[in-house]
């Protein structure tokens, strides 16, 4: 399992606390996310030298006051993804920590490119986040 974490300023709590309690405003941040319905979407994402479309789920998004825990099934041809993210509205900051499980064949032989591939969308998702909330 590999975790990536970071914190942000945002400008207004209340619109945060709005915008993380749905959560197909964070599908629609995800990289590459080209459908949504209901809990799924589909999404095309390069790794490396290749670019893959995959499907992904969310099992769970519970909102329990400032903490907002999510978790995400991610699979792509050779590639099975679960990415659980616990985000932390802390005054005027956001907090988050990914935790992420990457499996499969491709996944395997591709672990180095994976890894900094998870850790940059991890950050655009938060970056997207973080803007349309300060909008």
């Amino acid at each position: 399992m590999t975790i990536t974490q970071g914190e942000a300023i945002i400008n207004n709590v209340e619109k945060a606390k709005r915008f993380f309690s749905d959560y197909k405003n964070l599908m629609n941040c995800i990289p590459g996310v080209k459908e949504v319905n209901g809990n799924n979407f589909k999404a095309y994402v390069k790794f490396s030298f290749l670019t893959i479309e995959i499907k992904g789920i969310v099992k769970k998004h519970e909102v329990n006051g400032d903490n907002i825990d999510t978790l995400i099934t991610i699979e792509g041809p050779g590639i099975i993804a679960n990415i659980d993210t616990l985000i932390t509205i802390n005054g005027n900051k956001i907090k988050w920590t990914t935790n992420y499980e990457v499996d499969g064949p491709l996944a395997n032989s591709l672990k180095k490119h994976i890894d900094a591939q998870a850790s940059e969308i991890s950050r655009q998702i938060v970056e997207c986040s973080i803007s349309k909330i300060n909008q």
